[in-house]
């Protein structure tokens, strides 16, 4: 019988090789795709910005002006840095998600194209589905920098953006897998996803959630990546040991289990083709 262990290590080594020997062809498909994707629209490449503007403007109004959420020593742009360092990150593992989920079933017709390893394909969804992230964090870090908040630990960025692909990328290559013979299970994704956003602390502190519930945080995998996000970007503190200590054994377990199970099924998409 196979080790778990080593099988795990061998998938994850095996598709981190691929990613990066075809990463110029990735680079290339990944930007047809982005594209693509506003091809037809009078604004274009503007809704990577304009999307998740209105998005955030939206979610700072049902908090600000309906709920009136107060944290007591913050100001409202305090307030309005917090969210943005929380829900930044979210849309990206929403977007990422519920795209990457029909990836394979919407390109089937690549299976067997030896040009381009059915590998990249979810790869590529994550990319695109994450690069309206990558602009709002930009975004962000002008307005921590602008406010003089922005610190040296801005230095952990990188990596907490690395382990959150590493993340998507695992997760998406088993839901595209499975969304080829169960096409269902993106329905089920997609509303699970949303109802995370309001099961994460983005609006609100997990201070503020009755004792009872709290664990209810704490089972959500979204609220160690926001926790690196916020104290990366906005509390000017290193990780929190045991929080960044789960995010990154969670976005590698992912990576590795999306790449084993991916690989184990590779073999019969011929058969949906």
């Amino acid at each position: 019988m196979s080790n778990p262990v080593a099988v795990l290590s061998t998938a994850s080594v095996e598709s981190a090789r691929v990613i990066v020997a075809n990463r110029g062809l990735l680079a290339a498909i990944t930007r047809v795709e982005l594209q693509k994707k506003y091809a037809g629209s009078v604004l274009g490449l503007g809704w990577v910005f304009l999307q998740p503007a209105l998005l955030l403007s939206v979610y700072l109004f049902i908090y600000l002006v309906v709920f009136q959420v107060r944290f007591p020593g913050f100001s409202t742009f305090d307030y309005v840095l917090y969210v943005f360092c929380g829900l930044v990150p979210y849309f990206g593992f929403m977007e990422a998600l519920t795209t990457g989920g029909l990836s394979i079933r919407q390109n089937i017709h690549l299976v067997k194209n030896v040009m381009l390893p059915i590998e990249l394909v979810p790869v590529r969804a994550v990319l695109v589905g994450m690069m309206s992230q990558f602009v709002s964090l930009a975004i962000v870090l002008l307005m921590l920098a602008a406010s003089g908040k922005l610190t040296p630990h801005v230095l952990w960025l990188p990596l907490v953006v690395v382990l959150q692909v590493l993340l998507l990328i695992g997760l998406t290559w088993i839901l595209s897998s499975l969304t080829v013979a169960l096409p269902d299970v993106t329905y089920f994704v997609n509303l699970f996803v949303f109802l995370l956003m309001f099961l994460s602390p983005i609006g609100f502190k997990p201070d503020m959630v009755p004792a009872n519930f709290q664990w209810v945080i704490y089972l959500n995998p979204v609220y160690y990546m926001i926790e690196a996000y916020r104290d990366s970007m906005l509390n000017g503190t290193w990780p929190d040991l045991f929080d960044f200590t789960v995010y990154a054994a969670g976005s590698l377990g992912a990576f590795a289990a999306g790449a084993a199970f991916f690989r184990a099924f590779k073999g019969v998409l011929v058969d949906y083709e």
